[in-house]
């Protein structure tokens, strides 16, 4: 399911994400512990929310506000989104599309 978004004034064209790529994304934003043999596991959400972004957008009319040229759909492209409202509007977005409830994001 495609949906697109407006966020500020711009088009963002979005995806649920899948089983396969909630998990990568999961695993990537995760950190393994071990301590007195006990292993721990700490999700760290800036990450997670960053993954969920680059899974889930598919298109959008960003641009970089050094060159004026369309941003790609990178982390670090990501990172330079000005206003950083824009971002998180749509992390809020994706978390209900997605249907990540208020109680994983308080595990998270």
């Amino acid at each position: 399911m495609r949906e697109t978004l407006e966020i500020r004034g711009h088009k963002i064209e979005v995806k649920r994400w899948n089983y396969g790529e909630k998990q990568r994304a999961l695993r990537k934003a995760t950190k393994w512990t071990t301590k007195n043999d006990i292993v721990d596991a700490e999700v760290d959400p800036w990450e997670l929310n960053d993954q969920m972004v680059l899974t889930c957008v598919k298109k959008w009319d960003l641009l970089d506000p050094d060159t004026d040229k369309p941003l790609p759909i990178t982390l670090e492209a990501l990172h330079k989104v000005e206003p950083p409202e824009i971002i998180e509007t749509l992390i809020t977005e994706l978390q209900r599309i997605n249907g990540v409830s208020v109680e994983e994001r308080k595990k998270s």
